[in-house]
């Protein structure tokens, strides 16, 4: 097994720069710098915020472009814990979310995308909902975060990011409003320099590029990427 410590990212910089042969570039700022992995395959990301451990995805990437998401994550006081199932054409297929907060408090959305349906548990009850299914679909309203704003994760900014390259327009599903929304991509996604895009989760804003999520805020250095052998994708629950 090998891994690999890739240094912080300057948010405030608005700039990465992604090259073959890393390691031997010298720069003035500091920047990311990673050889890009085989698209098929399994990994693992670790993100760190300082020396404390925030973000971990398992991931599988098959030869056809669709994937597998695993992760849990920090957003402040709450876990978040993620299951998604993206397609080949990048649209979330399937999707099972629970944030818990410090208090016990937990909100759980699952988004069953294939067969245009949503369901949501909370202290307001639990239930079904349909959704039409004409655009992708992306979620949000589980950790406080702002309405129609996806969360501040590596796998949920991910199934925004892919979703937003597959449509000009998405439907973000709300879990604490039970609603859903036509959201335009460029109010999620903006375009930095070359393959870089920076998604727009509220008041945080991640940072990605063709590969993966790179970074998840200023304060979150860049994942430790562990080369992973087996990872057995899932569906945490379905309808």
């Amino acid at each position: 097994m090998t891994t690999q410590h890739i240094s912080a990212l300057v948010l405030s910089a608005l700039v990465a720069s992604l090259s073959a042969g890393c390691g031997n570039a010298a720069s003035s700022r500091e920047e990311a710098c990673v050889e890009a992995p085989a698209l098929a395959g399994d990994h693992v990301y670790v993100f760190s915020q300082g020396s404390l451990p925030h973000a971990r995805v398992e991931r599988t990437v098959r030869s056809d472009g669709s994937e597998t998401l695993s992760g849990v994550s920090q957003v402040a006081a709450m876990k978040v814990m993620e299951y998604a199932e993206l397609g080949p054409d990048g649209r979330l297929v399937y999707a099972d979310v629970t944030a818990t907060g410090a208090n016990g408090e937990t909100r759980r959305l699952i988004a069953d995308a294939a067969h245009g349906a949503f369901y949501v548990q909370d202290e307001q009850g639990a239930g079904w909902k349909r959704m039409a299914k004409d655009t992708p679909w992306v979620y949000a309203g589980l950790a406080g975060d702002t309405s129609f704003a996806p969360l501040p994760t590596p796998v949920s900014a991910w199934v925004t990011l892919r979703a937003t390259n597959a449509s000009p327009d998405v439907r973000v599903l709300d879990a604490a409003l039970r609603e859903g929304q036509i959201v335009p991509q460029d109010q999620l996604v903006a375009a930095g320099e070359g393959d870089e895009r920076f998604v727009i989760t509220g008041d945080t804003v991640l940072t990605a590029n063709d590969d993966f999520v790179t970074a998840l805020g200023e304060s979150t250095l860049e994942p430790l990427r562990i080369a992973a052998v087996t990872l057995r994708p899932r569906r945490v629950a379905q309808r």
